[in-house]
Parts: structure tokens; sequence; C-alpha cells
């Protein structure tokens, strides 16, 4: 298992995971990304121990989020993927695998 790093979200309920694979009882999916449920998530913040800065850590989480959507639409077939998805994510980009 991974060291555990999370990152601050907007509710305090919860942190954003930023392990690349989280095996933990605690993270929870959320549509591509992961989110950390463990009672004292705050204290994996990044920042806190000193393992990224906050702006680092915003930067992974969304990358790692990105990671995911590109290889879940890269998974689906031709026709599957012209139903879900356009070929270019919101910023113009190509997709992986598109």
């Amino acid at each position: 298992m991974e060291k555990c790093l999370t990152k601050k979200l907007l509710f305090s309920e919860v942190s954003g995971c930023l392990a690349e694979k989280p095996e933990c009882s605690h993270a929870k999916k959320f549509g591509f990304s992961f989110v950390c449920s463990h009672p004292d998530h705050a204290k994996y913040h990044a920042h806190v121990t000193g393992a990224l800065t906050e702006g680092e850590a915003h930067e992974l989480y969304a990358t790692l989020k990105l990671k995911r959507r590109d290889e879940f639409v890269a998974s689906l077939n031709e026709t599957s993927r012209r139903y879900f998805c356009s070929e270019t994510d919101f910023f113009g980009r190509p997709l992986a695998g598109g």
C-alpha cells in the first residue's frame, strides 16, 4: 500500500486522495477521483506533511483525475466512445487512445 497523502477539498468531511491506485478501505471513488474518508484525513494533507505544496497537490489531483478519465475512455470500443464523449477534452486536447 502506498503512503497516504491527501489534499484539501471544499468539504471538510473528506479530502482528495493523492494515491495513484488507492487500495485502502477509506478511499472512495468519486467520478474519476478518489476521496479519503479516514477520520484523521486532514493529518495526511500533502502540505501539512511537507511532501508537496498546496499547488503541487492540486495539480497532482487534477492530473490523476484526467489520467483515470483518459484510461476509461481509451478502454471503450469505438462506438461507445462516440456516444460517451468527443475526441478532445474541454480544452481541445486529444484524449489518450482517441
